[in-house]
């Protein structure tokens, strides 16, 4: 994973973003025939397919777009079958490769590890993090030089996530995540529990972390995408789509247009372009 996004990084460095637009709606889709483009996966990935098949409708109204959050190993798994369109906020495994399926990097997305806004910590080592999540660290006054005393609520994706996944290799962890933690199966369910818990900790989508929720430093950087793309914030992981071998053409059309300047712009507002 590491070789793949410094690569897909340098790349998305080296091009300039621009925005771009589709031809005249009003030309482009007179006559043309409805069709429903469905995808399902990540939910990490949701929000950022969400606004692309908002602007794609607008530039193609006879083209509809379903859109389920359900987690990586559903978008892989159906991928070509169940969806058109599978996404995945984690690399495949082997097993998962040899199923024929054409994977496309489309943004760069960095793991923010999430606290209550009334948590006064505001920087944690990725030892730290590691030993929060394995249960070497169990008390918020081992890490907050006495600012916080509490028992640490471990919150956690479900198995299967790709958010957890990337997050476990990244950080170092994997297999080894606390017997009990709390395992949530979306990043919304994850928000809520934080902001309801001030002892929670937790991780999600750089993309998705608002008001309700306080991103921590980890080592001493930021989590923004700035440091993603100088490769200072280390937990980053790439946001994947895939297809089978039969994908339809108007998919393919959608697929190609997420690539282009006027998909690549969207992804500019929040995540990590790649082209």
């Amino acid at each position: 994973m590491k070789i793949r996004l410094a690569a897909v990084l340098m790349s998305a460095a080296l091009c300039s973003v621009f925005a771009g637009g589709a031809k005249d709606s009003n030309n482009q889709n007179q006559g043309e025939a409805p069709y429903t483009i469905e995808v399902g996966g990540s939910t990490s990935v949701t929000p950022l397919m969400e606004l692309f098949a908002a602007d794609y409708q607008k530039l193609r109204p006879n083209i509809k777009i379903n859109i389920n959050g359900t987690g990586s190993g559903d978008g892989i798994k159906n991928a070509g079958e169940l969806y058109q369109i599978g996404m995945s906020s984690r690399e495949l495994t082997p097993a998962e490769q040899g199923k024929g399926l054409t994977e496309e990097t489309i943004a760069i997305d960095g793991i923010a590890v999430i606290v209550h806004n009334a948590n006064p910590v505001e920087n944690l080592s990725i030892e730290q993090i590691r030993d929060i999540y394995t249960g070497a660290i169990t008390d918020w006054s081992q890490v907050s030089g006495g600012a916080k005393r509490g028992k640490i609520a471990v919150v956690s994706r479900e198995e299967g996530s790709g958010t957890r996944g990337a997050f476990e290799e990244l950080v170092g962890f994997q297999g080894k995540l606390l017997q009990g933690a709390n395992e949530s199966t979306s990043t919304g369910a994850i928000k809520a529990g934080i902001a309801q818990n001030q002892d929670a900790i937790g991780y999600i989508s750089l993309g998705s972390v608002d008001n309700t929720v306080k991103s921590i430093a980890v080592g001493g950087v930021p989590a923004n995408t700035a440091n993603v793309v100088n490769g200072s914030y280390s937990i980053a992981r790439p946001f994947i789509v895939l297809s089978g071998r039969n994908v339809h053409p108007e998919s393919r059309a959608f697929l190609d247009w997420i690539l282009s300047p006027a998909g690549q712009a969207i992804v500019k507002t929040s995540w990590i372009p790649v082209k």
